[in-house]
């Protein structure tokens, strides 16, 4: 992904002011609003990676947006990026900064796909099986359904996946009868 490495860069250095302000809890909030807002909204993302509109109007934009909802720290970021013409990388800043703040406080996004929804039981004992497993502090949970998994579950945090699944078990008898 184009901007990776600046993303990273502007978002550890948002990550460090807010803490030396003391004011992280308040910022990632912040950094989550504007993640989702314009992951919800495509005119908006769009309008970010346009080289056609000009910095000063993607700033004014985001700006009425953003203004009275967020703090003041993060409306003086987000202008600081929009002036040094990194506006088109904002949500990858924001993906990283979410990152970032998940690592230091010890938060696992872990995706579980399964062919039927969890029921709120089942999905109590998982999230605490995968904190107490990989001592985690939390664990945001994103559950897809998935039909074809026949049974079982395929669990992915980070870059690990343990697939349990019993259409990956039925490919494994088959192919060892293939090469039988």
């Amino acid at each position: 992904m184009k901007g990776v490495r600046a993303a990273i860069r502007y978002a550890k250095a948002l990550q460090q002011l807010s803490q030396e302000k003391s004011i992280l809890e308040v910022i990632v909030v912040d950094v989550k609003l504007i993640h989702n807002t314009i992951i919800e909204n495509k005119d908006l993302a769009m309008m970010l990676k346009s080289p056609l509109v000009k910095a000063d109007k993607k700033g004014n934009v985001l700006t009425s947006i953003f203004d009275k909802k967020i703090n003041e720290l993060t409306v003086k970021f987000i202008q600081l990026v929009v002036s040094h013409k990194r506006e088109n990388i904002l949500l990858a800043i924001c993906e990283q900064f979410i990152g970032i703040y998940n690592e230091i406080k010890n938060i696992a996004r872990v995706t579980v796909t399964t062919p039927n929804a969890l029921t709120d039981a089942l999905r109590t004992e998982l999230v605490a099986k995968i904190k107490t497993e990989y001592s985690l502090s939390a664990v945001e949970l994103v559950e897809k359904v998935d039909a074809s998994l026949i049974g079982g579950l395929v669990l992915r945090i980070g870059d690990k996946q343990l697939d349990a699944s019993i259409r990956r078990q039925l490919n494994d008898i088959k192919q060892e009868l293939v090469q039988a």
